[in-house]
């Protein structure tokens, strides 16, 4: 039997209020400061999942940590390539070195929300 969507959750607290606008929904989230905090993931930083609700600080957030989930784009991506966070934890293409966070399911534009496979790792030069 064929299962649609499985997604992997964990709930973090929020650091801060940078994850409390309805923006901050399906965007990239990194580790906090302190256990068990996350705060919107930049450019460079390796991502912990994709946030699936918002909250303000020492609110309760869920964290999608595997699986397929939907996440908010700052760039135009392309079915099947890797991407990676911007300044504000939005997903662009990754461009071959550092963190990325998730494969594009489909292709999209900036400010569109699309479903994305949760694949975090790092690349880098040989």
């Amino acid at each position: 039997m064929a299962v649609e969507n499985l997604l992997l959750c964990k709930t973090f607290l929020v650091s801060g209020n940078n994850l409390s606008a309805a923006t901050d929904q399906y965007i990239f989230v990194k580790a906090g400061a302190t256990t068990p905090q996350v705060v919107a993931a930049a450019a460079s930083d390796p991502t912990l999942g994709i946030s699936q609700s918002t909250g303000k600080n020492a609110n309760s957030i869920s964290v999608g940590l595997v699986g397929i989930s939907k996440l908010r784009l700052g760039g135009t991506v392309h079915h099947g390539s890797l991407l990676r966070a911007t300044t504000d934890g939005t997903a662009v293409m990754h461009l071959g070195l550092g963190p990325y966070g998730a494969q594009a399911l489909v292709d999209g534009s900036s400010g569109e929300v699309i479903e994305v496979k949760i694949l975090t790792g790092l690349a880098s030069s040989s």
